[in-house]
């Protein structure tokens, strides 16, 4: 027997005070996904930033998906959550052991605790593992300052997919924003490690790739220029559905991936910034010969490779990690011996003085304060992040090449 599953992925970009027109995009995705006519059995959207947003996209169209969750997390919110027509029967979340920097404040990730969270859900006969997550954004492709963040966590998620799995599961299905282009590193790792596929690899719509881009598209109005220096002008793809096989009793296909839910029918606006992602895949039981999907294990050398190009940015990120620390150490001793200099310098001066000097006093304390918290408190953590997810690369690296001797080789002569 042959189960065909349609999965639809969408970042609803539902960011407070940032994001335009909310709430008639809102209304607009709600009225595609309450009609009886509805084609999706899992729906997953990222950037559900909003508790009333997500409760009155919940109540609305429960009808058609009557099991639901929000992943929980962080200050504000992970923003992800996921719809289902079939029952979800437990539920894991993993937050990110990293996740950019609370003082950089306009970027905002740090506050809304992305995850990798996991729904098992019984649908059609399936015992199905859905992953939905929202990955660290990129910000500046040629300067990447969070690009070790970023690779912590693809690695995070390939780890959680791998050690979810039961031994009475069917089928992985992992969708979101990953922030992640195909040839980007993170992508490889998610890919590769997990031993997933992706769906737009192997079910590509007629004509122009670029119509699989998701982001900063020229047909979205909500897209903004990158940059004269954009490697890709025509919008690119970081919005992912991937599947992955668990066991052996049934085998995947994907015979539909293309974008939808871009312009709102009769209206000026576009549903996102994003276009959504339309996945029909095929799952056949161990019963049905009607074909046999191609094994999903990547080469080694292939893993190999990927392994110490991760490695060797954590490196690196580890070390600038030493540098900040010593830098915030030093800007808290800066601090220090400038508020010991204004200690008795006003008691002379007027009131205006006083109350600037008073003024200035705060600033210093409060610049100690941050630095100390910087060096001693955050540095560390991301440095035993950086630190854990290194070590542990290392040993599933050792073991690669335990396996595969000759990629030691390589590797050394590299």
């Amino acid at each position: 027997m042959t189960v065909e599953l349609k999965i639809l992925d969408l970042n609803f970009w539902g960011v407070w005070l940032i994001s335009k027109h909310i709430q008639q995009r809102l209304a607009a995705l709600i009225q595609v996904l309450e009609e009886p006519t509805a084609p999706w059995d899992l729906v997953v959207l990222q950037e559900v930033w909003s508790d009333r947003d997500y409760n009155q996209l919940a109540s609305r169209i429960q009808h058609n998906y009557p099991h639901t969750y929000y992943f929980h997390s962080g200050v504000i919110g992970s923003g992800v959550c996921v719809f289902s027509r079939g029952p979800i029967v437990s539920v894991l979340c993993h937050r990110y052991s990293l996740n950019g920097y609370a003082h950089k404040v306009w970027h905002g990730d740090w506050f809304g605790g992305k995850v990798a969270g996991l729904c098992k859900i019984v649908h059609k006969g399936l015992r199905i593992n859905l992953y939905a997550t929202h990955v660290h954004a990129e910000y500046d492709r040629e300067a990447d300052t969070y690009l070790a963040h970023r690779i912590v966590q693809a690695y995070e998620l390939s780890q959680f997919i791998r050690c979810t799995n039961a031994a009475d599961d069917d089928i992985n299905i992992v969708a979101g924003d990953f922030n992640f282009e195909p040839t980007d590193l993170g992508y490889q790792i998610v890919t590769q490690f997990a031993e997933l596929k992706d769906s737009c690899t192997f079910a590509l719509p007629a004509g122009d790739a670029a119509e699989v881009n998701t982001c900063n598209t020229p047909d979205n109005v909500y897209s903004i220029c990158e940059g004269k220096h954009d490697k890709v002008p025509r919008g690119k793809r970081i919005d992912f559905v991937m599947f992955g096989q668990v066991g052996g009793r049934t085998k995947v296909q994907c015979s539909e991936s293309r974008t939808v839910l871009n312009r709102i029918p009769d209206s000026p606006l576009c549903y996102s910034d994003h276009k959504g992602l339309q996945v029909t895949l095929q799952v056949a039981t161990e019963a049905d010969t009607e074909f046999l999907a191609e094994p999903m294990t990547p080469e080694p050398k292939t893993v190999g490779e990927t392994y110490a190009a991760a490695v060797g940015i954590l490196e690196g990120a580890l070390q600038k990690v030493r540098w900040d620390r010593r830098f915030f150490y030093a800007l808290m001793s800066a601090a220090f011996v400038g508020l010991l200099s204004t200690v008795d310098s006003d008691s002379q001066a007027s009131a205006a003085p006083r109350w600037a000097m008073l003024a200035v006093r705060v600033l210093l304390v409060v610049l100690m304060v941050g630095a100390l918290w910087m060096a001693a408190i955050l540095s560390r953590i991301e440095y035993h992040s950086l630190l854990a997810t290194r070590n542990a690369m290392r040993i599933q690296q050792e073991h690669l090449y335990s396996a595969n001797p000759l990629l030691r080789v390589v590797s050394d002569k590299k």
